[in-house]
């Protein structure tokens, strides 16, 4: 599958080691590389120190969420089995703050 394909488009929730064995993994297919959901703060999974080094690896990413809001990505995974009241202190995929003054 990976020899066919023209770009090669991982997931990968761990911290930034586990990040960098699958980037060097993918590198011998010599194809682009997107890593298309990464970030779960509660794993270890952080926006940096793993964006700064995909970037310097030029593999293109994105992830959920990025200002909290209607999204909910705040919340993790179970939030739709399990509901949350609060704020969790550590946040699943968001970055920043709606209002700044709410940080």
């Amino acid at each position: 599958m990976l020899d066919q394909s023209d770009v090669i488009s991982f997931h990968n929730y761990k911290p930034l080691p586990e990040i960098k064995s699958d980037v060097e993994a993918l590198k011998r297919y010599k194809r682009l590389i997107f890593c298309t959901e990464y970030m779960a703060h509660p794993a270890g999974s952080r926006f940096d120190p793993i964006v700064t080094y995909l970037k310097s690896e030029h593999v293109g990413a994105y992830n959920w969420g990025f200002v909290t809001g209607k999204t909910q990505t705040i919340y993790p995974w179970n939030s739709w089995e399990k509901p949350y009241t609060d704020k969790p202190s550590v946040w699943f995929h968001d970055i920043f703050h709606l209002d700044p003054k709410q940080a």
